[in-house]
């Protein structure tokens, strides 16, 4: 999709020019920015409940059966990267074809401490108390989005403000995670997502939509710096199979990331007018 992304900028570009439309080329703006990647909403909450094995009413849990990010995806402050294709229908209406990747690590600190205070502990059944260690490990989350957008501009002398609405596709990329558990020194339990009906996806597609506001500064007749705020939103549901430890009992896990990322970013654009 990427290549595709790219190749359409390229080809789009070549054909203009190549025959030469002058005012048609005139509207063409190229940008690329980067910044933060700022979760919001169940993307950034913390939940632990869900992701603990079922019990009789009253029971305490006994594991956990596993990373269930439906309530609470625990994303941490990232980074965001992106490029777009702007042409100016009108001096205040234009359309756009946008790219952006964001990456957020995953915070598991919460099931670390969770686990601690009420797993690590056991007793055998001769009354002698030990420990299992375990810890909670986890793929960061990748996503991809590539959308179109619709907006307004407003000048204000050298600046202007514009506002857009987005519609498009988030590829996000199936977090990993995994659990170990310290039986001994020289024995490991590892747990991990495994497939229902197929490998455990890779690829999360779905539909994305948005609103971004960007203020912009005209350096140039051609050069723009800018800094953006756009808010994406998806929802990837996703089923697959765990166990947990000491138990042959398997869960299937019926999941959903509920992706809400704000990027702000400072970037800057190119504007194929005429001279200078």
């Amino acid at each position: 999709m990427k290549k595709l992304f790219f190749s359409i900028i390229i080809v789009f570009i070549n054909h203009v020019g190549s025959f030469g439309q002058e005012k048609f080329f005139e509207k063409i703006e190229l940008g690329f920015s980067g910044g933060l990647a700022v979760p919001v909403g169940h993307f950034k909450e913390i939940s632990i409940a869900p992701s603990l094995e079922p019990v009789p009413p009253g029971s305490i849990p006994e594991r956990f059966q596993g990373f269930l990010k439906n309530e609470g995806g625990q994303a941490e402050l990232g980074y965001s990267l992106g490029l777009n294709l702007t042409y100016h229908l009108t001096p205040s209406v234009f359309i756009s074809l946008n790219y952006l990747k964001t990456q957020h690590t995953i915070d598991t600190h919460p099931q670390q401490i969770y686990y601690d205070a009420n797993f690590k502990s056991e007793i055998d059944l001769n009354g002698v108390p030990f420990e299992v260690p375990g810890r909670l490990e986890s793929d960061p989350y990748r996503a991809n989005l590539f959308y179109l957008g619709i907006g307004y501009r407003l000048p204000i002398n050298r600046m202007e403000v514009r506002f857009t609405g987005l519609a498009g596709m988030n590829n996000l990329e199936f977090p990993f995670y995994i659990w170990f558990f310290q039986i001994s020194e020289t024995f490991e339990i590892i747990s991990r997502p495994f497939p229902i009906d197929g490998p455990v996806p890779t690829s999360l597609r779905e539909f994305a939509y948005g609103l971004e506001t960007k203020l912009t500064y005209s350096l140039s007749q051609k050069l723009n710096m800018n800094l953006a705020a756009t808010y994406l939103r998806s929802d990837h549901p996703h089923d697959y199979w765990t166990n947990t430890l000491a138990a042959s009992i398997l869960h299937e896990i019926q999941d959903e990331i509920r992706y809400r990322n704000l990027a702000v970013q400072f970037g800057v654009s190119y504007r194929f007018t005429g001279k200078e």
